[in-house]
């Protein structure tokens, strides 16, 4: 069953409404003049980090003009040493063995504490080690072209001593 409803209600209470808030007064001043001059341009990419860009994108052409571009820039600079090390990496992955060996040969004279001189060094002995290989491959190969020559010589002579077998 529902609950009864009283017979007689209490009216609500209303309660008054709160005063009118007047927000204060708002002065109005000159706006600031507008400042035509044109904003600086936005600071090109410096040639280190487009370097890098580059070298990580497999770009190495374009890396080690970077790089080059970079070391010619400011003596000073830091990470010269990491720019004179990827720049001889990206010439020995575009088989420019010998400006390779000369970045990384200013590397190890200009920067001798550098973290970049040890993998440097490493990578100019396996340089050395790969040239004298080349050198053996093609003195074997020189060999090998000699003994064919003396065994086709051989070949012919002994086709000249055996009698023909039509006789």
């Amino acid at each position: 069953m529902p609950a009864p409803v009283p017979a007689n209600p209490e009216p609500a209470k209303i309660e008054p409404a709160p005063p009118a808030i007047t927000p204060p007064a708002v002065t109005i001043s000159q706006p600031a003049p507008l400042d035509l001059t044109p904003a600086p341009k936005a600071t090109k990419t410096s040639n280190f980090v487009l370097a890098e860009m580059n070298f990580q994108a497999g770009k190495y052409v374009e890396a080690a003009k970077s790089y080059e571009a970079f070391l010619g820039e400011d003596p000073k600079a830091r990470d010269r040493d990491k720019a004179l090390y990827y720049l001889g990496l990206a010439r020995a992955l575009t088989s420019d063995s010998s400006r390779a060996e000369a970045a990384f040969k200013r590397l190890i004279s200009q920067f001798p504490r550098s973290q970049y001189k040890s993998p440097a060094q490493f990578i100019l002995n396996l340089q050395e080690q790969i040239e004298k290989l080349k050198l053996e491959v093609k003195d074997l190969d020189d060999k090998v072209k000699r003994l064919s020559e003396e065994l086709q010589k051989l070949k012919d002579i002994d086709m000249q001593r055996r009698p023909s077998r039509t006789e």
